[in-house]
């Protein structure tokens, strides 16, 4: 299990498990298959999974069934979170292929961090509160925007919008997500054995 949180403790969380490879056969059939695309066509593979929502002790929200990340998505996500962690980049978007959840992770700088904590409200209503630090010096503060299309996860209607958290974290608390996610990738095995 993948939890993206603040120090493993904090009370929010968004939670990525991921289960199984997808099949849609035998594994005999696919591997009679496996040779069949030529060289340079993409092949698509798919991973199941679960997510969740938690605040404290309290799942605000759970898949009811499994739904599916495109390979190509879920290591599109650990590069994106391993830059993010390491400063080379200020802000992640992240809309896989099945757009059942989404986030919008950015850095936080001294200015942005202060004027959140005191107006986080106003600031995510696009209101000007008035207050302002100039500083651009790195808060380590990331600002994490967690949330599920429910309708796309109950009727495979992509409407876009559903429960989510808003939370901070931490450079490390995104390494440790992205390695989470890396280390159960990893233990799904080869695709084909």
């Amino acid at each position: 299990m993948a939890l993206l949180t603040h120090d493993g403790e904090y009370p929010c969380a968004f939670i990525l498990k991921l289960l199984e490879w997808e099949r849609y056969g035998s594994v005999e059939q696919e591997m009679k298959g496996k040779n069949q695309a030529s060289l340079g066509k993409p092949y698509t593979l798919w991973v199941k999974y679960r997510m969740a929502l938690q605040t404290g002790n309290t799942t605000m929200y759970e898949s009811q069934e499994d739904t599916t990340l495109v390979l190509e998505d879920i290591k599109r996500l650990i590069e994106g979170l391993q830059q993010l962690a390491s400063g080379k980049t200020k802000r992640l978007g992240f809309d896989p292929l099945e757009p059942d959840f989404g986030l919008a992770i950015r850095s936080l700088t001294e200015s942005e961090a202060s004027v959140s904590l005191s107006s986080a409200a106003e600031i995510r209503a696009g209101i000007p509160t008035g207050a302002f630090n100039r500083s651009a010096a790195s808060s380590g503060l990331i600002d994490i925007q967690a949330w599920i299309d429910h309708p796309n996860q109950v009727s495979r209607f992509y409407g876009g919008y559903g429960p989510g958290l808003y939370f901070q974290a931490e450079a490390a608390d995104i390494e440790r997500f992205a390695l989470q996610l890396q280390e159960e990738l990893k233990a799904l095995g080869p695709y084909f054995t």
